[in-house]
């Protein structure tokens, strides 16, 4: 697993870059570099993703057979972790007829024929196991993962994004989401290699301990002033204003709700100074912003919760896993929903069918923790990557005849 000393796209101590193409069977030596005339480019980052990228697309490459061997084995390793710990590996459908309102995604839908009357029937590709998963635990009580492919329209093509993906979802019984931040550090440890006596550990930016650092910690490290001091959206536009964000005269800041200023600062201001040395738990999100995540017990000078029970995982600055301690209120959920699907009649480019009823699941929910972690980003930052692209068998496309 070791790819960053000796890579068949890049050798960092010859300072050659090379390109297999299985189709001419010939070996092109693209670049040999000159740290005195290229220093910013010494650890060849860009220069790795541009050659991944363009030249798989110059001649219609699928991944070198040493990545998918990669691919496989970190797939397989994940696997070996929650079957070692008793969970129940789930393999849940990829279609559904309903689907519960996020106003955060848009989705793929399609017919179903039916045979007998050629009567076609609604069905969507599924964006996230969760609909199924959730359904599982309330009957069973059950510790429990998954690794599935999920699927999410009007989505960006790129260096981390893909309209089709591969999720790992986990969910632990009785814990809360700040134990969850020990059992993927712990998942961690179990997919690098161990570091060997006497050597440089050549994984150190991915290797617990990680750090943690709460969202009113780091708006104070990185925009200058606590969230919590910020009950008003009026607040929040004079600290745009302050840290020099772009405002649009049609738009002025004056006219946005809280939780989009705080998306705005987070975005362009903090996810970006967050620490690449390490791994970064960013924890307890804003109670402003809608979630099916338990509330934490402080309150504001209003007497409501300030934070949920929230964490997202970021690895060399990259978003990898978001989690939630639970939400196990059945009420709570059904006026989530209710909103929820509200404006997803109103937002949604693909409107779909929603399950009215899936509120009904947390009548009986039990205490538990659920993670969701992107797993091409995992293996691209695993595999010294800098595109998912590079570790995905076939990447999207839409050109006809690519692949």
């Amino acid at each position: 697993m070791q790819r960053k000393l000796s890579d068949k796209h890049f050798d960092a101590i010859s300072g050659e870059v090379f390109i297999y193409t299985p189709i001419k069977n010939i070996l092109i030596c693209l670049y040999k570099h000159n740290r005195f005339i290229f220093p910013k480019l010494s650890n060849f980052y860009f220069l790795d993703f541009l050659i991944d990228s363009f030249f798989s697309k110059i001649y219609n490459l699928p991944m070198d057979l040493e990545l998918l061997q990669f691919r496989a084995e970190t797939l397989q390793k994940i696997r070996q972790f929650f079957i070692e710990k008793k969970y129940l590996e789930l393999d849940t459908p990829a279609m559904s007829p309903t689907l519960i309102p996020e106003t955060c995604l848009e989705v793929f839908s399609s017919d179903y024929i039916e045979p007998w009357t050629n009567t076609k029937k609604p069905v969507y590709l599924v964006p996230s196991p969760e609909v199924f998963i959730k359904k599982i635990i309330a009957k069973h009580k059950v510790s429990c993962f998954q690794l599935s492919k999920c699927y999410r329209n009007v989505e960006s093509v790129g260096r981390t994004h893909s309209p089709e993906f591969t999720m790992l979802e986990y969910y632990t019984m009785d814990i809360s989401y700040k134990e969850s931040m020990d059992l993927t550090e712990k998942l961690f440890d179990f997919l690098l290699p161990p570091i060997k006596e006497g050597e440089t550990d050549l994984f150190a930016e991915l290797r617990p301990p990680f750090i943690k650092l709460s969202m009113d910690e780091a708006f104070e490290k990185y925009a200058g002033f606590k969230l919590s001091d910020c009950p008003k959206p009026k607040d929040l536009a004079n600290h745009a204003k302050r840290l020099g964000i772009e405002e649009i005269p049609e738009n002025p800041f004056a006219k946005w709700p809280w939780d989009d200023l705080y998306e705005l600062i987070l975005v362009q201001c903090v996810e970006p100074a967050l620490p690449k040395e390490k791994p970064v738990f960013l924890y307890n999100y804003p109670a402003k912003v809608p979630c099916l995540a338990q509330d934490c017990k402080e309150l504001g000078k209003d007497k409501k919760p300030l934070w949920k029970e929230r964490w997202e995982l970021y690895g060399k600055g990259i978003e990898l896993a978001n989690c939630y301690s639970e939400e196990t209120n059945a009420q709570k959920v059904k006026e989530y929903f209710e909103e929820e699907g509200k404006l997803k009649n109103q937002q949604a480019i693909i409107p779909h069918t929603i399950d009215e009823d899936y509120w009904k699941t947390f009548l009986n929910f039990p205490k538990c923790s659920g993670v969701a972690m992107g797993v091409d980003r995992l293996i691209m930052l695993l595999a010294d990557k800098r595109s998912i692209e590079s570790v995905l068998p076939f990447p999207f496309r839409l050109k006809a005849g690519y692949y």
